[in-house]
């Protein structure tokens, strides 16, 4: 009996055309994805992130329903909030001079750890004039406003923080994407 001669030659001839045509494929142009953010201004920077500023402190001054002797102790704790974004703004536009600045070249790694430590230590400054100005409101609040001011406050950066988590995830014995061994719950975020 005699095989036909195509049931080799069109396995042979596919297997052929199969590398081509994805070479082919991925030679030609792919149109884009992802459209390119516009980019804002400094100035247009500063009025969007000063809006999300007074609008988180006007949600935690609404939601917590603070007296009148609770609004003066939060006055401390507004303006840390505030010197905080106003960091993180001249953070983010120093970033951005920089980068501009070296488009090619990247600072030796000496040079990043030492930028690293000095965030770090004015990171922990600001941390702490928050901690000092936040203890007298939350000693002022009942018992309902602070199961509240927990969730609300916890989305503030720096109280919410990824060193923070995977410190907290590690020191409970729970791996970096939140596994737990022995099959114990994770760590809730």
């Amino acid at each position: 009996m005699k095989t036909p001669l195509s049931r080799y030659v069109v396995p042979a001839l596919l297997a052929a055309a199969i590398p081509a045509g994805f070479a082919l494929a991925q030679a030609q142009p792919q149109p884009q994805q992802t459209r390119e953010r516009p980019r804002l201004s400094e100035d247009a920077l500063k009025r969007l992130q000063d809006g999300r500023v007074e609008g988180r402190i006007a949600e935690i001054k609404e939601t917590l329903k603070l007296n009148e002797a609770q609004m003066k102790l939060f006055a401390p704790v507004e303006e840390q909030i505030r010197v905080s974004s106003a960091a993180r703004q001249k953070a983010r536009t120093e970033r951005r001079e920089r980068r501009h600045e070296a488009q090619d070249t990247r600072p030796p790694l000496t040079e990043r750890l030492d930028r690293a430590a000095q965030r770090m230590t004015e990171r922990a400054q600001r941390m702490q004039a928050f901690a000092t100005a936040f203890k007298p409101f939350y000693e002022s609040l009942s018992e309902e406003q602070k199961a509240v001011a927990g969730i609300v406050l916890r989305d503030m950066r720096g109280l919410r923080g990824h060193g923070r988590r995977w410190a907290m995830e590690h020191h409970r014995g729970h791996g970096p994407r939140g596994g737990a061994p022995d099959g114990e719950r994770p760590m809730p975020r």
